[in-house]
């Protein structure tokens, strides 16, 4: 994936830290007894090199779910499982930006901080990583469709998946940890090369017949056997000890088991070939 990083540019105005204030350092270097006693009372003035440090977010955040681009958008690139990148920014001690990109989950570090670089800040009680929340056993959505299981050729055939957010409780640093995985995206494959991602799981509808044309129908050119597959994407929520849910950067993939579609064709074409 292409980064907007200057990353050399970042890493030489580090470097160029590290070595004025080397230079600093063997300036003001006593050179005498008398320079040592001399200086034995002054001290030593703060460094005024710059450092950084990463935070990592996404545009969806607790409470904004339903704001117009928010649960997917269609134009960004995904990971190769199908999730949406993380956003990381470079921030100075002043909380400036001073560099962005975006990475998928198990991409090599696109830089790194040094370890003299980097901004000493308090550490949180509770972390959820993106490894972390998909290491939880996260349900697939299960498929539905009308007909169950069958389809004639031409054919409109109904789907629809079951949406449900899901919650787990785990002890962590002897704190209590509520962990919700909320389905954000259904990505459907058909079993016939054809595919799409849809923001909505669907819904049953009873009345629905073979001619009738839905938001999550599939309608087969051919006949024969095919398995409908759905890899729903979730994002993920904590909360510590009762206290307020926030987000994890990333999303789960969790794809489905296959359902099987036996399709035919219809009376009349098998009435005309005879």
């Amino acid at each position: 994936m292409s980064t907007t990083l200057n990353e050399d540019k970042v890493k030489e105005q580090i470097v160029k830290e590290q070595k004025e204030e080397q230079k600093a350092r063997t300036r003001d270097k006593p050179n005498s007894d008398s320079t040592k006693s001399k200086d034995h009372t002054q001290k030593r003035q703060p460094s005024n090199r710059n450092k950084y440090h990463f935070r990592d977010y996404q545009t969806c955040v607790p409470g904004t779910e339903n704001v117009k681009g928010c649960d997917s958008n269609p134009d960004q690139s995904t990971c190769p499982d199908g999730t949406y990148p993380i956003n990381r920014q470079l921030l100075d001690t002043k909380g400036r930006l001073v560099d962005q990109y975006q990475y998928c989950p198990g991409d090599p570090p696109k830089m790194e901080i040094p370890e003299d670089g980097r901004i000493e800040e308090a550490p949180r009680a509770i972390i959820i990583t993106v490894e972390k929340f998909r290491s939880y056993p996260i349900k697939a959505s299960k498929i539905q469709s009308s007909p169950n299981k069958f389809s004639l050729r031409n054919g409109h055939t109904h789907f629809w998946a079951s949406k449900e957010v899901q919650e787990f409780k785990s002890e962590i640093s002897d704190q209590n940890v509520k962990i919700k995985a909320i389905p954000i995206q259904w990505n459907w494959k058909y079993g016939d090369g054809a595919k799409r991602n849809l923001t909505f799981p669907g819904e049953a509808m009873p009345s629905h017949t073979l001619h009738d044309e839905t938001k999550t129908s599939h309608s087969y050119i051919k006949t024969g056997k095919f398995g409908v597959t759905v890899t729903t994407l979730y994002r993920g929520e904590f909360s510590v000890d009762g206290g307020p849910w926030q987000a994890i950067p990333g999303q789960a993939a969790v794809p489905s088991n296959s359902l099987p579609i036996d399709v035919w064709r219809t009376e009349k074409e098998l009435i005309a070939n005879d």
